[in-house]
């Protein structure tokens, strides 16, 4: 049976129980507190979380990419239960570098609310000028490398954003008959991106990007249009964004998926809503992906999954500290999207 459950004491209850000592919770959770390596610390990353339930998962996601250079925005749902909030809100309490929204949206699929969250946390989180590139995290994903591993390929990116599209499975009846502003070219893609600072400045203070984005909210699942159109329009003059056709080549390595309209790909969960809930047997495909993050899990069906990424996590933190591993950025290089980025 593919349900690996196994009863857990991290409730609600006990985060804020143990949240009202943060100092024991950040010992007691094994938080790393440290920036590790100099090239770790001058290379500061800010992420988003996208979280509505779960907040065992939520922590332990937030525990496997915590630094304390980097910047961390956590939106909770609007519809989200009152104690899964409150708990939230306590973990986040305990961190400097570690926030919650100003403002809680209620997200709709299909509709702008699920995109305007990201925006939210785009614009908390430019108000600190050092980090690098932005990454935008749900509350059941995880890590597949480490904070350093993560640094690197971004270094190896030279400036690349890791943001997927197509225009050959882009559906038209999404956007009404309506056409896009200033002859924007409409790509279908993912919200979740690897994105560096400056797209995420053309997002938020673009005039283009502005009625852009007010354009989208005329249209059906406005998420899957903004963020890819925006980086497949190399007329724009967006530094990071491709120059080609997104349907030519082009390699996704922000998230690692299992579709069930794909074929070859084995899932050793179930597929709900057409995505793979990964689970034990999908760990040795994991542990030899390029993606960056992995999509998604379910902490109540398979907790020993997460336990096995945690693990692998700490390891190779460790090895790479201690100078036994050394990380090799050869394949992202030579990603086509690196190659071919307008600069």
């Amino acid at each position: 049976m593919w349900r690996r459950n196994i009863t857990s004491k991290y409730s609600n209850d006990y985060y804020l129980t143990v949240t009202t000592d943060c100092h024991n919770f950040q010992m007691s959770r094994g938080y790393i507190r440290s920036t590790l390596t100099r090239e770790e610390e001058e290379f500061p990353i800010a992420y988003t979380i996208m979280a509505y339930k779960d907040s065992e998962m939520v922590e332990r996601l937030l525990r496997a990419i915590y630094r304390p250079q980097n910047y961390y925005c956590i939106h909770v749902d609007k519809k989200a239960p009152e104690g899964f909030y409150l708990t939230i809100s306590a973990i986040a309490q305990c961190f400097p570098n570690v926030f919650l929204t100003s403002k809680r949206i209620d997200v709709k699929w299909g509709q702008f609310s699920v995109l305007e969250p990201e925006i939210i946390c785009m614009r908390e989180l430019f108000r600190y000028k050092k980090w690098k590139y932005f990454i935008n995290l749900t509350g059941q994903e995880f890590p597949l490398k480490t904070n350093y591993e993560i640094v690197k390929i971004l270094k190896a990116f030279r400036g690349a954003n890791s943001i997927n599209g197509t225009i050959k499975y882009a559906y038209s009846s999404r956007w009404r008959g309506k056409k896009p502003p200033d002859g924007i070219r409409l790509v279908k893609g993912s919200v979740h991106i690897v994105a560096n600072r400056d797209f995420v400045r053309f997002v938020l203070y673009n005039g283009v990007a502005y009625k852009f984005q007010s354009w989208t909210k005329g249209t059906e699942i406005p998420d899957e249009t903004f963020f890819p159109s925006l980086n497949f329009n190399p007329q724009l003059g967006l530094k990071g964004t491709y120059k080609g056709n997104p349907d030519d080549v082009y390699e996704f390595i922000a998230r690692y998926k299992i579709w069930s309209n794909t074929t070859g790909d084995v899932c050793d969960g179930v597929f709900v809503r057409g995505i793979c809930i990964l689970g034990t047997g999908d760990l040795p495909r994991l542990g030899q992906a390029k993606e960056l993050f992995a999509n998604k899990f379910y902490l109540h069906e398979d907790r020993l999954a997460i336990g096995c990424l945690e693990e692998k996590i700490f390891n190779d933190t460790r090895d790479v500290y201690m100078g036994v591993k050394v990380v090799n950025t050869s394949f992202y290089e030579r990603l086509n999207f690196v190659q071919h980025q307008v600069e």
